[in-house]
C-alpha cells in the first residue's frame, strides 16, 4: 500500500515540508504483536520492478515494511499508523546520517521522509487504508447574528469530529428553510481532519450577495460532509454524514437524519 501512494504523489512532484513527529503509537505491545504479525515478504517502500526505482526504500525500508503491516493489521488507525512511520522514518535518518557528521544528508533525510509521510497520509492513503470507514459529527450548533444597523447576518458555527479511522476531508454546509443551498466552509479548502481530531467550523450568510438572516426562513439546516476517498473523482464526491435542524430566531437545534 505504502508504495502505490508514494509513487503516486512523488511522481506528481508534491514535495513535503518536514513535519515533526510524535511519539510512537506502536509501542503498545498489544499493537505491535499484531503488526509484526500482519507483515509479508513484499513489504517495502516502493516494492518491485519499476517502483522500486522511483520510490527508493533508501533507509526507510524496516519503516516502509511496518507501515505497510499497520495498514493491514487494522490494529491502529491511519493517522497513527501514519506518524509512526514519520517517526520511524526520522530516527532511522538520525541514524544512517548522524546529525554530528552529516548534518546537510540529515536534513535531506528528513525532507525524503517528509515526503513519504505526505503521500500516505493522504486521500489516497485514506482510499487505502483496509476497512477505512467515512464517518464524522458535529458538535453543539452556536449561531451569532452580526451587522447590526445593517443587513442582518447569521453565522452558525460547530466543532467538527473525525470519528472515522482515517483521515477525512469534511465541509460544513448552510441552507435554507426550503432546503436551498447558502454556504459551505471551508469555502475553498476542506478541512483534512485525522481520526479523532475536531476543529470549528463556521458556515453563514455573510459572504453572498442576496442572502441575509432576514430571508433564511423560520429554521435552516447546518450538514457535515465529507469527501468520500472511495471515489476518485476531481469535483469531490460528498457523502452526508450528520445534520442539525435549527430555529432561525432562538438558535435551537436538533439532530436529524442526514
Amino acid at each position: 500500500m505504502t508504495r502505490v501512494v508514494a509513487f503516486v504523489l512523488v511522481f506528481l512532484g508534491l514535495v513535503a515540508q518536514p513535519v515533526t513527529a510524535e511519539p510512537r503509537a506502536r509501542d503498545d505491545m498489544l499493537a505491535s504483536a499484531s503488526i509484526l504479525a500482519a507483515q509479508e515478504p513484499l513489504d517495502a517502500c516502493g516494492g518491485r520492478k519499476l517502483l522500486d526505482k522511483i520510490v527508493p526504500d533508501g533507509p526507510f525500508l524496516e519503516a516502509c515494511k511496518f507501515h505497510d503491516a499497520c495498514y493491514r493489521s487494522g490494529a491502529l488507525d491511519q493517522g497513527r499508523c501514519d506518524a509512526d512511520f514519520l517517526t520511524d522514518m526520522q530516527t532511522a535518518c538520525d541514524a544512517e546520517y548522524p546529525l554530528s557528521k552529516a548534518g546537510a544528508q540529515n536534513a535531506t533525510c528528513r525532507v525524503a521522509a517528509a515526503t513519504y509521510y505526505k503521500a500516505v497520509n493522504s486521500r489516497f492513503g485514506a482510499l487505502l487504508y483496509p476497512g477505512g470507514r467515512t464517518e464524522g459529527q458535529l458538535g453543539e450548533i452556536t449561531q451569532r447574528v452580526t451587522g447590526h444597523g445593517g443587513t442582518p447576518h447569521l453565522e452558525a458555527c460547530s466543532e467538527v469530529t473525525n470519528t472515522a479511522n482515517r483521515k477525512l476531508r469534511y465541509y460544513l454546509t448552510l441552507h435554507d428553510a426550503k432546503g436551498q443551498w447558502i454556504a459551505t466552509a471551508p469555502a475553498l479548502k476542506s478541512a483534512a481532519l485525522q481520526p479523532g481530531e475536531t476543529r470549528r467550523l463556521c458556515a453563514g450568510t455573510a459572504l453572498s450577495f442576496f442572502r441575509s438572516a432576514q430571508n433564511m426562513g423560520p429554521v435552516y439546516a447546518v450538514t457535515l460532509k465529507a469527501d468520500d476517498p472511495a471515489s476518485i473523482n476531481p469535483f469531490g464526491d460528498l457523502v452526508s454524514l450528520d445534520r442539525m435542524d435549527c430555529e432561525t430566531a432562538s438558535g435551537a437545534c436538533q439532530r436529524v437524519a442526514p
